[in-house]
């Protein structure tokens, strides 16, 4: 028997957003934005990467101190860029993704809430609908810098999501699953070759407090989402209200 809280996510487009899909073979459009049926969406993998990013950054501002709350960088070994081994190097997140079973890993903060390799975790972010269906468009040009005019073949249409559209999903979170055995705020019966969640082990972290820190409040930190951010797209507003 599993415990769920639900929470209903708001998100209000305060600029254009442009939320990419694939190329569309029938409309020609080479930007289009994502869709389920008729209908524009926000995918839950975006709001999920958002989100990620927003607890990694207050984890590293809030509590760099404790070496068993550095969160990983959600990459294989073999995939992290130069600048995300520096970062590893300094000591600013703990290594790449947190991968369970293995021995001797710690599972971070963000991985205990979102999942790490072969272990889900306790938020699951939703997809959030719309009741738009014909989105707004968007030319975009590169100029020649030689002839100081609009360089051949550059311009390209976009789909974007108009300002003040709203979006809604709904937010769970698992407080407790008997069956497994894992309740929010404790350390979970994991593979004895493993260091778990450690982080809980030497710290004050209750339910209550990591919904209201880790997750509510950083969601509601999300500001911008999408491509285009230098140009000015992307501004958001989300709220989170308990069901």
């Amino acid at each position: 028997m599993k415990e769920i809280k639900n929470f209903d996510v708001e998100l209000e487009v305060r600029s254009p957003l442009r939320m990419g899909g694939k190329k569309d073979p029938f409309s020609g459009i080479d930007q289009p934005v994502v869709r389920i049926g008729n209908k524009i969406v926000i995918p839950g993998t975006s709001l999920k990467g958002a989100l990620r990013q927003e607890i990694e950054d207050y984890i590293i501002e809030n509590y760099s101190q404790i070496p068993e709350m550095k969160p990983c960088i959600p990459s294989s070994e073999k995939t992290l860029s130069l600048d995300e081994e520096e970062l590893i190097r300094k000591n600013i997140y703990k290594g790449p993704s947190c991968i369970y079973p293995r021995e001797n890993t710690l599972i971070c903060p963000v991985c205990y809430l979102l999942g790490a390799q072969g272990l889900i975790g306790f938020v699951t972010v939703p997809f959030l609908n719309s009741d738009i269906e014909i989105p707004s468009e968007l030319y975009a040009i590169r100029i020649d810098r030689s002839k100081g005019i609009a360089a051949k073949g550059t311009n390209r249409e976009y789909q974007i999501i108009p300002e003040g559209s709203i979006f809604k999903g709904v937010l769970q979170i698992l407080i407790r699953d008997n069956v497994k055995n894992w309740e929010l705020g404790k350390p979970r019966p994991l593979s004895d070759s493993t260091l778990g969640d450690k982080w809980l082990k030497i710290s004050d972290w209750t339910k209550e407090k990591i919904i209201d820190e880790l997750i509510i409040k950083r969601l509601e930190n999300i500001k911008r989402l999408g491509s285009m951010k230098s140009a000015g797209a992307g501004e958001v507003k989300i709220t989170v209200k308990e069901i």
